[in-house]
Formats: structure tokens, C-alpha cells, sequence
């Protein structure tokens, strides 16, 4: 969102890291990406102040979005090296939910990271078939 075309406030997802060794909660597959998502004030497209910081894993087998605690996301952010366990996925309540997890969040193509519809079983953009 714009004020003014000089200064703003934006909401923004940034990728921070391939996980390779986690098990889903929802699917058990072995894979998935920590992601921040976080609000920021900017003036001429430069980030002045950051808030509502807060990380995720989103599954790559089955496109499950998981909340993930703010000191480890922080952490991986950095580059520590810290492991992401089952008990660390926190559910995120939306109120509905289907078998891929979250309805709200979109799913994703394991093999381009593009977004996709729930309901896609090929990936458009690179032919991938999806895991159900």
C-alpha cells in the first residue's frame, strides 16, 4: 500500500532456508522452507522499520504451513545452525482446514516454488505433479 508514491507501508514474505531434514506433522514428508513474513515502512522503496516479524515452514510435500518460534527463525536467519523438529511446528488455526493444511495460505510447487491452487494436480509453469 502507497501513501503518498514516496513512503509507504508493505507487507513481505522473504525465503530464508531449505530444510531438509524435517517431517511434517501433516504428510511426514521430509522437506521443507522457513519463510518470514513481516511488515515494513519504507521511504523511496528503502526498508525504514520493520514489525510483526514472524517465521513459518511451509511443507514442500503437501504445501502445509506451519508457525515457527520468533527466536529460531531468527536464528536460522543468521545462518546458526539450528534443527527444526516435529515439536517445533505449531499448528495456525484458521478455522478451516482441508487435507493439505492451511486453506488461507497457497500452495506451492515443490519443484519451481511458484504458487499454486489447491486443486491443481500438475504444476503449470514447470509440468511437476503435485503430491495429493
Amino acid at each position: 500500500m502507497f501513501f503518498i508514491g514516496v513512503f509507504g507501508a508493505e507487507s513481505k514474505q522473504k525465503e530464508i532456508k531449505k530444510l531438509h531434514n524435517l517431517q511434517c506433522k501433516n504428510c511426514n514428508g521430509a522437506g521443507g522452507t522457513i519463510i518470514k513474513s513481516y511488515s515494513y515502512f519504507h521511504f523511496f522503496f528503502l526498508p525504514l522499520y520493520k514489525w510483526n516479524e514472524q517465521y513459518y515452514v511451509l511443507c514442500d510435500g503437501c504445501g502445509a504451513v506451519y508457525e515457527v518460534n520468533k527466536e529460531k527463525g531468527v536464528a536460522l536467519e543468521r545462518g546458526e545452525n539450528i534443527e527444526i523438529t516435529y515439536w517445533d511446528l505449531k499448528d495456525i488455526d484458521y478455522g478451516y482446514h482441508n487435507n493439505y493444511g492451511c486453506q488461507d495460505i497457497q500452495r506451492r510447487c515443490s519443484k519451481c516454488g511458484r504458487n499454486l491452487e489447491r486443486d491443481f494436480e500438475f504444476c503449470p509453469y514447470c509440468g511437476y505433479k503435485m503430491n495429493k
